[in-house]
């Protein structure tokens, strides 16, 4: 969701004539609405200080605005100088509306500039023009509205998102998803951010992660929305022209190789972009030459063969055009290396055939050229490396790529095979199976083309022993959502489970779980609420279906808000923990984490859009939510049933099983 900033003036002002003008009734009859319309969150000044003062707030919000309305009906001081921030520091998305009649004249300095004109008397005849003029303005590939920007050309643009500040304890969740290999936390942390100030920077921090985990298709709806807005937003192409990449090798599908591209050309054309990104983008332009290259041979069955398709002039130069402009960029110059001991030896495996890949005399000069740009290369990127690895910190995430290129260029240059085999048990991170897979997949390209492929099949047992895919089940996974009612207490409304009713409760769940699981491994994901969730995690165990239970918050407070005097459904609850059942908690403090305050959620409704969607990223063939419901749209409390059963039909691919709750009232 894009945000927007209005500058107006607050309450009744006066033009020039003394005419009062209600700037409150603008709002809320035009710009309120249009927004509202437009999908745009965020709104004036007016929510974090009084009219007339200017706080730090105020400047950061101008300038992280996606779009800002500014209203130059009258001569207010706090409007033009607060318009002459936003010119100053962005390129676009500034649009002016003014009201007539009023007596104040527009100021000379944006006297050329384009504006929507209203009725003050009738503000709202002009909404469906203010609408039209925000869809077109995120529309435009114009260059800037800035008079600034017009007249000094060369001037940068503020970074928005340099000047942002992520609160460190959404840095955190997103870590913590990440260690925990969670998929569909970073998923919800993707629906969550947006909208919040920090939006954009957020999804970049998620789509990161997602991109560690393997998770493709959630990295790119996550950098996507970024791109909707902010379609020349340099990190988010360059991300996208990596997930694009990794997409059509899954999917085999040339369009997606082709949106990697056009992603690289984004950020090559971009007047915006810094020598080192420029850099990525050329290396990362060869890295897509290299995929195409590959497809000609990976389904050939001989290494003969393989080698005679492998053989391409022109991929020689693709790295090597990143590297030569900047000789920091090591894994340019590393792929450079390879790509270069690759032909060199492909020029050296069968005489005749390279040669007849060229014109006369010419295949004994490009070889002299290759054998020269391999010594260099040899001598350049350990060095590149050695620099890179003094450069960023042990705590910098990206050092384990620079120690895994030390120990890629020692496979090319060391002979002694047992060191280079330690040495990538020792760089290569035993949790990280994303590094793991980049090194695997080069390593297997040497062994496809018959270079080093001993060497290639003993360094993969010795790590893939630390990475063991989980084994294939012998049928598909049905993941079970699981939803019902809580165990009736005093004071909680009308009674959907009475008490005495719970051996009814356990049978209808056990009935329910019966009709399932037919073709499929079950697998069980629920709450832990005293109630239908205890009895569902307790049937799990009695019919051996693995189930986790997912917390909104950790085991303790969770216990503590939610089984209070129920001290014998919280015996059943401390009993699941020592099961050692799967456990996983959402938040590492009660209730929502402070980077969520004022969302307009809270934790039970929370914890219910975590599960659903861990449910949705599991690969699971089949989705199904049971749920022990009375049919009601709305419970007696937020994040119940009703609001899990509503997550899953909007979900659109979750079987929904109901257990009729009425069954317990006869």
């Amino acid at each position: 969701m894009a945000r927007a900033f209005v500058i107006r003036p607050f309450d009744k002002k006066k033009d020039s004539t003394g005419k009062e003008l209600d700037f409150e009734r603008v709002h809320n009859e035009l710009i309120g609405p249009a927004l509202e319309a437009t999908h745009l969150s965020g709104s004036t000044t007016g929510e974090i200080v009084e009219a007339g003062n200017i706080r730090e707030d105020m400047f950061s919000l101008i300038l992280e605005a996606d779009l800002v309305i500014c209203d130059i009906t009258v001569h207010n001081a706090n409007v033009f100088y607060e318009l002459g921030i936003r010119h100053a520091l962005r390129k676009r998305r500034t649009v002016l509306i003014k009201g007539e009649p009023a007596a104040d004249s527009t100021p000379f300095d944006v006297l050329t500039d384009r504006y929507l004109s209203y009725d003050t008397d009738n503000p709202a005849a002009a909404r469906e023009k203010l609408i039209d003029m925000i869809e077109a303005t995120f529309r435009s590939d114009r260059e800037t509205d800035s008079p600034i920007f017009r007249m000094l050309p060369t001037l940068v643009e503020a970074d928005s998102s340099s000047e942002q500040v992520v609160p460190l304890d959404f840095r955190e969740e997103v870590d913590r998803a990440r260690g925990a290999k969670s998929k569909g936390w970073l998923r919800l942390l993707a629906q969550e951010v947006r909208g919040r100030r920090f939006q954009w920077i957020g999804l970049e921090l998620v789509a990161a992660a997602q991109w560690e985990l393997k998770d493709y298709k959630g990295g790119r709806e996550s950098l996507e929305a970024i791109r909707a807005i902010h379609g020349d937003n340099i990190h988010a192409n360059l991300a996208l022209a990596n997930i694009y990449e990794r997409l059509h090798r899954d999917m085999k599908k040339p369009e997606l190789l082709k949106a990697s591209d056009q992603a690289i050309e984004r950020v090559l054309a971009s007047q915006d972009v810094t020598s080192t990104d420029r850099v990525e983008a050329l290396a990362l332009k060869g890295r897509n030459q290299k995929t195409q290259w590959r497809l000609a041979f990976e389904d050939l069955q001989s290494v003969g063969e393989r080698r005679q398709a492998a053989m391409n002039q022109a991929l020689r130069e693709a790295y090597r055009a990143a590297f030569y402009q900047d000789l920091n960029h090591f894994w340019s110059g590393l792929a450079a290396l390879q790509m270069g001991t690759i032909f060199l030896d492909l020029s050296e495996g069968g005489d005749d055939l390279w040669k007849s890949t060229f014109d006369d005399a010419q295949a004994d000069i490009y070889r002299q050229e290759l054998t020269k740009d391999a010594a260099t290369l040899r001598l350049l990127v350990p060095a590149s490396v050695e620099a890179g690895l003094h450069r960023l910190s042990p705590a910098d995430p990206e050092r384990v790529w620079a120690e895994i290129s030390k120990v890629d260029v020692l496979f090319l240059t060391e002979p002694s095979e047992p060191r280079v085999i330690q040495r990538y048990k020792d760089v290569i991170p035993k949790d990280n199976d994303f590094a793991w897979d980049a090194a695997k997949g080069q390593l297997q390209l040497f062994a496809a083309l018959g270079m080093k492929a001993d060497l290639v099949r003993r360094v993969i047992v010795a790590i893939d022993g630390q990475h063991k895919e989980q084994e294939p089940a012998d049928k598909s996974v049905q993941v079970v959502l699981f939803a019902g009612h809580r165990v009736y207490t005093p004071g909680r409304g009308e009674a959907r489970f009475p008490t005495q009713q719970e051996g009814r409760a356990k049978s209808l769940i056990r009935a329910a779980l019966s009709e399932l699981g037919q073709d499929y491994h079950l697998l069980g994901l629920a709450s832990a609420a005293p109630g239908s969730d205890i009895l569902f995690h307790e049937v799990c165990t009695e019919r051996g279906i693995p189930s986790t239970l997912c917390l909104p918050m950790p085991a303790a407070d969770y216990a503590r808000l939610e089984f209070k005097d129920l001290d014998e459904w919280r015996s059943r609850f401390l009993a699941l923990l020592r099961e050692k059942k799967e456990i996983l908690e959402l938040s590492d403090r009660e209730g929502l984490p402070k980077w969520l305050h004022g969302a307009g959620m809270n934790p039970w409704e929370r914890g219910n859009s975590w599960v659903l969607q861990m449910a949705l990223v599991s690969g699971a063939k089949k989705i199904t939510l049971v749920a022990l419901w009375d049919g009601k749209a709305e419970g007696d409390a937020p994040g119940g049933t009703a609001h899990m059963v509503q997550l899953a039909r909007n979900a659109g691919r979750v079987d929904i099983k109901r257990i009729d709750a009425k069954e317990l009232l006869k």
